[in-house]
């Protein structure tokens, strides 16, 4: 019994380095395997966290939008309510009603076109949650643009002038 347990003591001394060794590189196997892991899902994370962002960003874009809209819709109500005064205190001298419509004809118009422009934007938040990285920053500029534009129509909206100075 002594041999074989000396034979033993021999082979683990001999080869003692040699397990060491495989026993350390197995080690870091296994700890490179769980730091790939813990990359990958860093990256899914971060991806979904861009996404997130993007997101929020698109929604934001798509409220300046609505804003301006409600912002276009407060100034054509003020301008019709400048037309209306203008008709009430000059209808004698201006006439018929036809000439009342023909002055606030524009207004409608660019109300619609308001309105129309807000169109496409509604169509892209039913399908957000489905929109990669790309599609989101389109929409993103196309949220801003939009908002851009309504705000421009303001300038197009044309208040009664003054007939008596």
């Amino acid at each position: 019994m002594g041999r074989a347990m000396d034979g033993v003591l021999s082979f683990i001394t001999d080869h003692f380095f040699d397990g060491a060794s495989l026993l350390l590189a197995a080690g870091a196997l296994i700890y490179a395997a769980l730091a790939l892991r813990v990359a990958k899902q860093a990256l899914v994370t971060a991806k979904m966290s861009d996404v997130a962002t993007l997101k929020l960003k698109a929604h934001e874009g798509r409220e300046r939008a609505e804003k301006s809209f409600l912002s276009l819709q407060s100034a054509c109500h003020d301008t019709r309510s400048q037309w209306s005064l203008h008709h009430d205190h000059h209808y004698p001298t201006l006439g018929s009603q036809h000439f009342r419509q023909d002055d606030t004809r524009h207004i409608s118009e660019i109300e619609n076109e308001g309105r129309t422009l807000l169109g496409p934007l509604e169509l892209g938040l039913s399908e957000l949650g489905t929109m990669d990285v790309a599609a989101l920053e389109d929409y993103i500029q196309m949220a801003h643009r939009t908002a851009a534009r309504i705000e421009q129509l303001r300038f197009r909206l044309s208040p009664p002038k003054q007939l008596f100075a």
